[in-house]
């Protein structure tokens, strides 16, 4: 019985710690985008070198030049190693580079 108690409170115990993340800090010189999506099509223009395509990305307000310093939380990932991250005191979420925050 005592056993089962203390496998439970454990349990309880590293489901609260899975689940409580870090405020990250980001860093200058990186995109993000509204969208996974835009994100992808970013991705594909910084490979191919088209900055007057990203330009035309940024004058439509769906990617970002992300600032230094801002307070982050990182809400979800994918394979490719994108990150979705939140502005910390909104409910802003744009996905970016793992490498954008430290």
């Amino acid at each position: 019985m005592q056993k089962s108690i203390i496998i439970l409170l454990l349990m309880v115990v590293l489901c609260q710690v899975a689940f409580t993340q870090d405020y990250k800090t980001t860093v200058d010189g990186y995109l993000a985008a509204i969208t996974e999506e835009y994100f992808d099509k970013v991705v594909d223009l910084v490979a191919a070198k088209d900055y007057e395509a990203i330009q035309v990305l940024v004058d439509a307000g769906v990617v970002i030049w992300l600032k230094a310093g801002l307070q982050v939380q990182i809400v979800d990932s994918n394979w490719t190693g994108a990150i979705k991250i939140r502005l910390k005191g909104t409910v802003i979420e744009v996905w970016t580079f793992r490498e954008a925050v430290k």
